[in-house]
C-alpha cells in the first residue's frame, strides 16, 4: 500500500513516480525476460546457490555442515553437540521459515537467539521436519548449517535481537535499487517486511539512508528501540556494492535480488539470492523501479 502522502506527491511529481513497475510488468519483462525458469533453482536452493557464489569468489557465511535425508541427522547432531553460535536453515525455504538461530551450547542442547532452550531431541525433530520439506512446500529438502552472523555495530544499533540485511536489486549486474530490512519484535526478530520488519531506503551512490517505512507509515526511528534510521551511513558501502555485483555475475540470472549482511569482522557477506525479488522496494524508496531501469538504459513495457 502506498502512503497517502506518497500518492499526493506522486500526483504533483509524475516524472518521479510515474515509473512504477507493476507485478505483471515485473513477471513478464524482468523475471521472465531475463531469467530462464530452469535457472530459478540457482537462487532457490541455498546450498546450490552458495556453491556458485563461492566459486565466483563471493564472501558468504562459513558453512559448518550440510545434510539430506534422515540418515544424516545423527551425524549433524554430533557435529553440533557442544557447539555455539550457528544457524540451521532449510536449503529451499523462504520467508525465514524453518530458520533457527542458536546462541550458546547448554547441557543437552542449546540456547536459541530468542532465549528459549532447544534440546538435542527437539533439534533432531526440527532437522527431520526440514528434510521432509515442512518449510519449503516440497516433498523433501536439505539442511544447511552456517556460522552465526555477528552484525556490524550500526545494524546492532538498529535492532540487536535479529540480523538486518541489505537487499540490492540488479539487472545484468547493474544495481537498480536497494533497501535495508530491519527486524522488529513484532516480526519475531526477522527482517522480512511482510512479517512486520522495517524497510529503509538508501542512496546507491553513497550508501546513505534517506527514508524508512514501518507497517505502511513513514518513520524516522525504530519504533521499538528508538534508533535513528535516517541519515545513517552504511558501513563498507563500496565493498557491499561490489559484493552484490559479483554475486549477480556468479549465477545465470539477469534480474536478481541479492541479500547481504555486514558482519562485524568479515564485512559484507551474501546470505542468499532471489530470482523474483518483490516490488515493495519501490514503496520503501518512494520512487518507481522504472526510473532506475531507464537510468540503466533498460525499459519495461
Amino acid at each position: 500500500m502506498w502512503l497517502l502522502s506518497d500518492l499526493a506527491e506522486a500526483f504533483r511529481n509524475r516524472s518521479r513516480y510515474g515509473s512504477l513497475v507493476g507485478m505483471n510488468n515485473r513477471n513478464v519483462s524482468l523475471v521472465r525476460g531475463y531469467n530462464r525458469r530452469e535457472d530459478y533453482l540457482f537462487a532457490d536452493d541455498k546450498i546450490l546457490c552458495k556453491s556458485l557464489l563461492e566459486a565466483g569468489g563471493v564472501s558468504v557465511p562459513p558453512t559448518i555442515a550440510t545434510g539430506e535425508g534422515l540418515r544424516d541427522i545423527p551425524r549433524l547432531l554430533g557435529v553440533l553437540r557442544g557447539r555455539s553460535n550457528f544457524v540451521v536453515k532449510p536449503a529451499s525455504g523462504s520467508g525465514g521459515d524453518g530458520i533457527v538461530v542458536v546462541g550458546e551450547a547448554d547441557e543437552g542442547g542449546w540456547q536459541t537467539a530468542k532465549g528459549s532452550f532447544l534440546g538435542e531431541e527437539a533439534m533432531g525433530r526440527h532437522l527431520a521436519e526440514i528434510v521432509f520439506g515442512a518449510f519449503s512446500n516440497d516433498l523433501e529438502d536439505r539442511i544447511l548449517i552456517e556460522e552465526r552472523i555477528v552484525p556490524h555495530a550500526l545494524f546492532a544499533e538498529f535492532f540487536a535481537g535479529g540480523v538486518s540485511d541489505i537487499r540490492i536489486i540488479l539487472l545484468e549486474e547493474v544495481p537498480l535499487m536497494g533497501m535495508v530490512r530491519i527486524p522488529t519484535l513484532a516480526s519475531g526478530g526477522r527482517a522480512n517486511l511482510h512479517q512486520g520488519g522495517i524497510g529503509v531506503a538508501m542512496d546507491l551512490a553513497t550508501g546513505m539512508t534517506f527514508r524508512a517505512v514501518s507497517r505502511g507509515e513513514s518513520v524516522l526511528r525504530h519504533p521499538e528501540t528508538g534508533g535513528a534510521l535516517i541519515g545513517r551511513q552504511l558501513p563498507h558501502w563500496e565493498q557491499t556494492l561490489e559484493v552484490a555485483r559479483l554475486a549477480a555475475a556468479s549465477v545465470p540470472l539477469g534480474y536478481v535480488g541479492v541479500d547481504i549482511v555486514v558482519d562485524a569482522v568479515r564485512g559484507p557477506l551474501v546470505l542468499e539470492l532471489n530470482a523474483r525479488p518483490g516490488l515493495e522496494i519501490q514503496n520503501i524508496n518512494g520512487r518507481g523501479l522504472g526510473a532506475a531501469l531507464a537510468a540503466a538504459g533498460k525499459e519495461v513495457a
